[in-house]
């Protein structure tokens, strides 16, 4: 959670001064390239992480895989770099063809970071890969914020992903003491070939689906609508990356040691509602009000971080804040799936929402903003339900179950929501900078909240006095 908040923290710092710096028409034209940029670098990663993270035997395989990776990084920037080259005779600027050879050289190096990070999980290193993503992280602000300054406009962003990348990579291999291992072919080769056609397939589309929404409104609306997109979008995306990286991470290390204390012919599930019970109600409980809070104080977010100039994402803002808490759940979809080896339902549950993605964006698409945006929030309704079923159905996950406990908190999140809007109208708020009255709100209304929350879920006052008895201990014995 800490690398993730750093990491969110600095990226926000790094977008605030590109939108202070660059116009929404410049900054559309970088998210298109960076679009088409993460497109590759899909392509380019694979499965090669999970793979890693789900292996069960030694060393070599992982280590073969991160050879596989390096590769396959290799090839997606030698494909992006000609593309560069091509550019020019499409009649794209060379400003343009200049920034897409950069950014594949970050697909490289990216590549081989995502190997590289699925290995320390892999070797149970979550600190190690935190410290790697906030060193990294925090050079590639550094980097990009002295380069916007420095006046390289939309290159400077390039370059403090490059920077990042290129920090976390060398620092990864220094803590996994692994060096890549060439040679994987036969039956392990079919294996991983295997894996990646069911999992890779399910993982690229879901990236063309959370992507096609910034293509289309480029094709209908212009660089500049992409610019309050893409500004809304990264908004919303910092605070629910803040929840929903870790969420992930912590699902697949949960969900395999349900898996793996019930070991059988077949994957054990059979302990994976007890965890469901535990993880998934505290996943709505920490990600509900922090969407509550983005859409209550979006105004004074947009004006404090980027200006009223960016006012025109604020309705952007709620609605794809209101598609992110409805879709909240899902983050475990792949996990659980995967560790009930049950992977070979993604692809075309993920198809099946790309088509359903495209088909309502190209309706909506001419119609504005709003209307893409709630495209969006409609479909992250349907894939909710998806999800819940296939998890259901293929991960043993019983959702009354789950929502014994999750119904609980609609009055806590009430409670705080009210205080909230309570807080905003203070007079001694009235004069504060907008950014300090969207953080201030929070002080009075979050302990709300917390209270509302401990008397609606009394097992979690059994487990925070169990958990800070557990702080203490040490602090005691020395």
């Amino acid at each position: 959670m800490l690398e993730r908040v750093l990491s969110q923290g600095t990226q926000l710092v790094i977008f605030v001064v590109a939108a202070h710096l660059l116009s929404p028409a410049e900054f559309g034209v970088f998210a298109l390239v960076s679009a088409c940029a993460i497109l590759m670098l899909r392509v380019s990663e694979a499965s090669w992480a999970p793979y890693i993270m789900s292996w069960s035997g030694d060393a070599k395989v992982p280590r073969q895989v991160v050879m596989v990776s390096i590769w396959s990084g290799l090839a997606l920037a030698a494909a992006g770099a000609l593309g560069a080259l091509a550019l020019p005779l499409f009649g794209a600027d060379a400003a343009t063809s200049q920034l897409v050879a950069l950014f594949s050289a970050w697909v490289f190096l990216a590549t081989v970071s995502s190997a590289q990070k699925g290995m320390l999980i892999w070797q149970g290193g979550l600190r190690a890969s935190a410290l790697c993503e906030i060193l990294g992280d925090l050079i590639g602000m550094a980097v990009a914020v002295a380069a916007l300054y420095a006046g390289w406009g939309v290159f400077a962003l390039a370059f403090g992903r490059l920077a990042f990348q290129a920090t976390h990579l060398v620092l990864s291999f220094a803590f996994t003491r692994s060096a890549p291992l060439p040679g994987m072919r036969g039956a392990a080769l079919a294996d991983l070939w295997a894996y990646t056609r069911q999992s890779f397939t399910s993982r690229m589309i879901a990236n063309i689906r959370l992507y096609v929404a910034t293509f289309l409104i480029g094709g209908f609306l212009g660089p500049a609508a992409v610019g309050y997109y893409r500004a809304a979008q990264r908004l919303v995306g910092s605070v629910a990356e803040v929840i929903g990286q870790p969420a992930l991470i912590l699902a697949w290390n949960l969900f395999r040691r349900a898996r793996d204390a019930a070991p059988g012919t077949a994957p054990g599930t059979a302990g994976f509602q007890a965890v469901a019970r535990v993880f998934f109600p505290a996943l709505l409980a920490i990600s509900v009000p922090v969407f509550i809070w983005l859409v209550l104080m979006g105004e004074d977010l947009i004006k404090g971080l980027l200006g009223p100039t960016w006012l025109p994402a604020l309705p952007v803002v709620a609605v794809l804040a209101l598609s992110r808490g409805i879709a909240a759940l899902g983050v475990a979809t792949e996990p659980v799936l995967s560790l009930a080896g049950e992977i070979r339902r993604m692809p075309l549950f993920s198809l099946l929402f790309l088509i359903a993605t495209v088909a309502l964006t190209l309706l909506a698409a001419p119609f504005g903003l709003m209307a893409v945006a709630w495209a969006q929030a409609a479909v992250a309704a349907v894939m909710m339900g998806a999800s819940m079923v296939l998890m259901q159905r293929h991960g043993g996950i019983d959702w009354r179950g789950v929502g014994a406990v999750s119904w609980r908190l609609i009055a806590p999140m009430l409670v705080g929501s009210a205080m909230l809007l309570w807080v905003r109208d203070w007079a001694i708020f009235a004069s504060a900078p907008p950014l300090a009255r969207a953080f201030a709100a929070l002080i009075p209304a979050l302990p709300v909240y917390l209270l509302a929350l401990a008397l609606a879920l009394p097992d979690l006052r059994v487990l925070a006095r169990a958990r800070l008895a557990r702080l203490r201990g040490p602090a005691l014995d020395a």
